[in-house]
């Protein structure tokens, strides 16, 4: 595993008309800084609202440290290769407090080591739920000890949307941003 750089293919699902986004973004829709995956969610039409309820929620849930959000979002696109995703938080998580090391490690192959313990165990969460559907006991255990029922249940949720989120990202194809619409955001809404 590295950081995903680019798409291997070379068909892919349009995005949406502007029109059509406007439809359903509404009159604030500004396509300069809309961002592409919000862009995409926009074409699924009546999926939006669910869609983007969900993102409001894990970016806006409580017990969740941001930068903790970063490591499961970079890991999940390093893990599934999602292009998009890494090239979009790879930033977000510098302005959440990530350090150059901590971002380059969480590509690393193989088990992610060297880093803060709780960005390992939460890199080797989204790995195993990643590659295997499921935790190990000792994984889940070291969860539920460091960060107790609820918080846990949480990031397992937040592990299971970047995984679907890469898999829409990669299926359609989501075109990588092309100007820097991302600045000192740590969410992409």
């Amino acid at each position: 595993m590295t950081k995903p750089t680019a798409y291997s293919s070379s068909v892919s699902i349009p995005l949406p008309d502007d029109s059509a986004i406007r439809r359903i973004l509404g009159d604030g829709y500004d396509p300069g800084q809309t961002l592409n995956v919000v862009k995409m969610f926009a074409g699924t039409d009546d999926m939006f609202p669910a869609l983007i309820s969900m993102v409001q929620a894990i970016f806006s849930t409580e017990g969740i440290d941001a930068r903790h959000r970063e490591v499961i979002i970079l890991r999940a696109a390093t893990v599934l290769g999602s292009p998009y995703e890494w090239q979009a938080n790879e930033q977000m998580a510098a302005n959440a407090g990530l350090t150059r090391k901590e971002i380059d490690t969480v590509a690393s192959d193989g088990p992610v080591t060297g880093i803060d313990t709780e960005y390992e165990l939460l890199c080797r969460a989204t790995d195993e739920l990643s590659q295997n559907g499921t935790l190990t006991d000792e994984t889940l255990t070291e969860l539920l000890d460091t960060f107790g029922d609820v918080v846990s249940r949480k990031y397992v949720t937040t592990v299971g949307w970047f995984n679907l989120l890469s898999l829409f990202l990669n299926g359609c194809r989501v075109p990588l941003e092309t100007t820097d619409k991302i600045g000192s955001r740590t969410s992409p809404l």
